[in-house]
């Protein structure tokens, strides 16, 4: 591949400096009005206050490449889950594969979705950390704001954060009674119920209480199939409750649960999406049937057929999925002294019983999977008060994770091979334990100037057993080559390095170096051994503006990352003996990633608001040669489009008897990019996509009733989003309906 003339990173520094200069000169007109100047009411972008690192300050002020999306821009935006969420963001990109988030930013993410595998976004719920995918995907209802940080997030949030964190905030309890309750039809027998009541129950407690409840048939086309195709039946609850004892101390109790219901996951074959010879058969794979396709050609073949599931699909598989996610959390604040204390409890169980269907190397296949796990996390927190020099945060974390899960793939061989089943049984236990101390400080250099210093040691420790491993449990089979019982260790010292500078009164330049951290592992068979941790170090530099009295505002950032110990899953068979497929993990070497992002709001007049994102990304191995005639050198990273941009633009009208109509128009760009068995030597290529989205939303003059319209994916645009052998998960198509809500 041909390097071309600038580099990404040159480009984006010149970009940026070119921005940083702009942003200065446009600056001065937001100069302060003399005495003789008329008052003008302002009506400029609302200021989000963030708790990204851990204390709250406003977004504008936060050095650091973040994205904030209120409650007010998920609604305009009809947002109702990750996926859709995403897609408002700069180089983040939220897909499923089997039912469970799965989190690339900046070229960065997991594919390990197994029990013993970790994500590489920290994912939370109000601060706590939630561990498990598939408890991830239920809790968008009811929300104040959605934080995303991008880049590596070792200082703060320790494990697992080298891609980014995700913080998903509720709305409080609050001293005033209201409530609200909203219903959504639309296609695909779509229905969404929300519901929320707030009621202060003293001078000191109040109590806040919100459900939602979402369904929809299948997206796919079932074909010839006769079998349940994946669908949504999800029911949550979550209810806070808040005692504020004096100005300083408060206690938050929450409880929520999430029943996770519907037919399970189901791909579709990789052969809806692209042409070319099947390879990897085993041998007695149906002709032309196998795990993937050598050299493989797009070929657009139009929603409706890249969304037909496989006949193969097993008729009699009792499909189903019944899982449940229920957690408890608790928040204390209070001041002694000068210091603000935090302490912070976290409980989850997620309880899995699910049966997958699928096509696996040409045959049909199902996935029993049951078992449970618990988490539990504590963090105590200090932070400085005041308005010295000096501000600082210091705290120490503790995790504690059991996992149990018992599972089988079982793979049904038919004619003309005979008529015999190959079952690959686990039953594993997976232990995480996690302790860390944290520190991060701020001192003031100059009025204007200010350097930030953070630490974080880390000791992780993972344990597994599994007395079956997945062996063939076949008569005369023998569990010892593949039953295992692993404990590995690992310790990790990440910091940052920041500078940040006042340009002027709304103008904010900054610089960092931080480090990320992503826990080893194990892989569930034996023979695959175990892999290292991943870590990356992250070079920022952006800048940050507000001007022409907050009617824009503006942050651009460019960044290289150097990227260590990549760990890469693929699945794939050792052998050709069926018993030995198996998802595995192993460190590629080193990486790099070379990106600038761009992102902006701007009032339109009074009663419109422009929204828009842009971000270039050049991400690739340095130097990784899997086997010795295989060489990935200077190729690019899976799931890292080299562009992506978003555009939304939301105009406000008067109507009759005080009312209003917000009308929202939005489309989404998404450059090709890559989803590979590297193992195999076969790579993907999803071409670039582009989809819009539009509402049209009516609120009575006394602000009770709304009716809102919708449409998304107007161009019924498929994409694929993560793979499976033979086969992909894949995007949503076309979908609208109508919003009713009653607020109160």
């Amino acid at each position: 591949m041909k390097s071309p003339t600038l580099s990404v990173l040159a480009q984006s520094l010149f970009a940026a400096g070119y921005l940083s200069a702009a942003s200065a000169a446009l600056a001065q007109t937001d100069a302060p009005k003399t005495d003789a100047a008329p008052t003008v009411k302002s009506k400029g972008i609302t200021e989000v206050i963030i708790t990204a690192q851990k204390v709250a300050q406003p977004a504008s002020k936060t050095p650091i490449a973040l994205s904030v999306m209120s409650g007010e821009d998920l609604k305009d935006a009809g947002v109702t889950d990750a996926r859709s969420m995403a897609e408002m963001l700069p180089n983040v990109e939220i897909s499923k594969e089997s039912g469970m988030l799965q989190v690339a930013i900046r070229g960065v993410t997991s594919l390990d979705m197994t029990e013993k595998g970790d994500p590489s976004a920290a994912f939370h719920i109000d601060g706590a950390y939630v561990p498990r995918y598939e408890a991830q995907t239920a809790a968008f209802f009811d929300l104040d704001r959605i934080e995303v940080l991008r880049g590596p997030q070792g200082t703060l949030y320790g494990r697992n954060a080298t891609a980014g964190a995700i913080n998903l905030i509720t709305n409080k309890p609050t001293n005033k009674l209201e409530g609200s309750v909203s219903v959504d039809l639309g296609n695909y027998n779509t229905r969404l119920l929300d519901g929320m009541i707030n009621v202060p129950i003293n001078g000191m407690w109040a109590l806040r209480a919100a459900v939602n409840a979402q369904k929809h048939d299948t997206y796919l086309n079932p074909g010839p199939n006769r079998v349940p195709l994946e669908s949504q039946d999800d029911k949550s609850a979550r209810i806070h409750l808040l005692g504020k004892f004096s100005a300083d101390t408060s206690l938050l109790l929450t409880a929520e649960s999430s029943k996770i219901q519907g037919a399970p996951p189901a791909p579709v074959p990789n052969t809806n999406f692209f042409t070319g010879t099947m390879v990897e058969n085993l041998p007695f794979s149906p002709p032309g049937t196998g795990n993937n396709i050598e050299h493989p050609l797009y070929v657009d073949r139009g929603s409706d057929t890249q969304r037909t599931a496989s006949a193969l699909f097993k008729q009699d598989a009792n499909a189903h999925r019944d899982n449940r996610a229920d957690s408890f959390r608790g928040e204390f604040k209070t001041r002694v002294g000068t210091v603000d204390m935090t302490y912070q409890l976290a409980s989850m169980n997620l309880y899995l019983d699910q049966v997958n269907n699928g096509i696996y190397f040409g045959f049909p296949f199902t996935n029993p999977l049951s078992g449970n796990s618990h988490a539990i996390s504590h963090e105590l927190r200090f932070n400085s008060t005041g308005t010295g020099p000096l501000r600082w945060v210091a705290g120490l974390y503790y995790f504690d994770e059991t996992i149990e899960r018992n599972a089988s793939f079982n793979t049904f061989i038919t004619a003309p091979f005979g008529s015999f089943t190959v079952t690959q049984p686990f039953d594993s236990v997976i232990t995480n334990n996690s302790k860390a101390a944290f520190g991060q400080l701020t001192y003031d250099l100059r009025p204007d100037t200010r350097l930030t210093l953070g630490l974080r040691g880390t000791r992780d420790r993972k344990t597994g057993e599994d007395p079956l491993g997945g062996a063939a449990a076949n008569p005369g089979s023998t569990f010892s080559d593949q039953a295992y019982t692993a404990d590995v260790s690992f310790r990790n010292t990440s910091w940052k390095i920041g500078l940040d500078h006042d340009l002027m009164r709304n103008v904010m330049v900054y610089a960092n170096v931080s480090t990320g951290y992503k826990a080893g592992g194990f892989n569930s068979a034996k023979a695959a051994g175990t892999y290292k941790p991943e870590t990356l170090r992250a070079y920022e530099a952006g800048v940050k503006g507000r001007f022409f009295d907050n009617t824009l505002q503006v942050a651009a950032n460019v960044f290289h990352y150097d990227y260590k110990d990549q760990q890469l899953t693929t699945t794939s068979c050792r052998t050709n003996d069926p018993s030995t497929c198996d998802s595995y993990t192993v460190n590629a070497a080193n990486s790099k990633v070379d990106g600038v992002e761009l992102e902006g709001k701007v009032r339109v007049g009074d009663d419109g608001e422009l929204r828009g994102s842009l971000s270039l990304t050049d991400a690739q191995f340095k130097n990784y040669k899997p086997s010795a005639t295989v060489d990935y050198s200077g190729q690019h990273l899976d799931r890292a489009p080299i562009s992506t941009a978003n555009l939304a633009y939301t105009h406000h009208f008067a109507v009759a008897n005080g009312g209003e109509v917000a009308a929202t128009v939005g489309t989404h760009f998404m450059g090709a990019y890559l989803i590979s068995d590297l193992h195999a030597n076969v790579r993907y290529r999803q071409p670039a996509t582009h989809k819009s989205d539009a509402s049209v939303t009516w609120t009575d003059g006394g602000g009770h009733w709304t009716v809102q319209g919708y449409v998304r994916n107007i161009e019924d645009s498929i994409k694929i989003e993560s793979r499976v052998p033979g086969g992909f998960f894949i995007s949503d198509p076309r979908t609208y309906g109508v919003r009713v809500g009653y607020n109160f």
